[in-house]
């Protein structure tokens, strides 16, 4: 339950402007307040994709102070507070954002969408291995596997939340239940190692993306989600795993030949009494069948 919960407050960050908790939560920021390389590349001309919000009356794309990017958007706005969120690692304080944009499945930050530059203005600005990479790698390849994976990830820990309610009354149930846990386990670890792979590869680019007078930086509370989910699924995984091997679900006393203790009532044992010249002696004699359950005892 734990993962699920870690993995839903992922996949919300930066859907939601109005809530400072959620509009914090992000993957990468791009800091704009330098941008000095291009005198058009704060007006440049809008395209199909640019939210109403972020353009000027006669159709130019307003480049904001910051953008952050989430799964399945990203946020921007001019300005920024001082209220700090829980785990807020990495960010020196909430941003004020102004608006964020439409959520898309396989969404990728895409600075010819979201800045209205053309390919070559990017090889200009950015150099080409910056505009290779996003067009060969991010942009055709990271984006759809982080959210496939984390699609794939939610809904192998919601089922298995399901199975591990049959693994509560039996050792086969939980036996199920860890071999879906390791599968569940695998695909939090994929997409926790992938995303964060992925925005640490474009953090790399920070040299060429000053040199456009643009700051990137990245999010920490966001990886600290993404990680605990792994870490979370991980933990019940082992629980799992023990109890499919330490409990039976048996209740105690039930246990197939134990065998009896000294003076304990079994209808298949029997009492032989016998006397020698050192005394009376007693031998009990178990897992015998009922027809030998007479007793006897030797005379004189």
């Amino acid at each position: 339950m734990a993962t699920l919960c870690f993995l839903a407050v992922v996949g919300l960050g930066q859907t939601n402007a109005r809530n400072d908790y959620l509009s914090n939560l992000y993957f990468g920021r791009f800091n704009m307040t330098n941008v000095t390389a291009d005198p058009d590349f704060s007006q440049n001309p809008i395209n199909q994709y640019t939210d109403l919000l972020d353009r000027t009356p006669d159709g130019k794309i307003i480049i904001q102070n910051f953008y952050t990017i989430g799964l399945w958007n990203y946020c921007a706005g001019a300005g920024a507070n001082t209220t700090k969120s829980i785990l807020a690692v990495g960010q020196t304080s909430a941003q004020s954002v102004n608006f964020c944009s439409g959520r898309q499945l396989q969404w990728g930050f895409d600075p010819s969408i979201t800045w209205g530059m053309p390919q070559q203005t990017q090889i200009e600005v950015f150099g080409d291995d910056f505009n290779n990479w996003m067009q060969n790698t991010y942009l055709s390849t990271s984006r759809m596997w982080i959210s496939t994976l984390y699609i794939v990830a939610v809904t192998f820990t919601a089922l298995q939340i399901l199975v591990g309610i049959g693994g509560l009354f039996s050792r086969l149930g939980s036996v199920f239940t860890t071999i879906f846990s390791l599968f569940t386990t695998s695909f939090n670890f994929a997409f926790a190692l992938y995303t964060t792979l992925t925005y640490i590869r474009m953090s790399t680019f920070d040299s060429t993306f000053s040199n456009a007078g643009i700051a990137f930086q990245l999010g920490g509370t966001v990886f600290i989600y993404v990680w605990f989910a792994w870490a979370s699924s991980f933990v019940g995984g082992l629980f799992w795993a023990f109890s499919s091997c330490c409990c039976s679900g048996r209740p105690r006393g039930e246990d197939k030949g134990k065998q009896p203790q000294m003076g304990e009532y079994n209808p298949y044992t029997y009492e032989r009494v016998t006397e020698t010249p050192f005394g009376t002696t007693q031998t009990v004699v178990a897992n015998r069948p009922a027809s030998y359950d007479t007793g006897f005892r030797h005379g004189q």
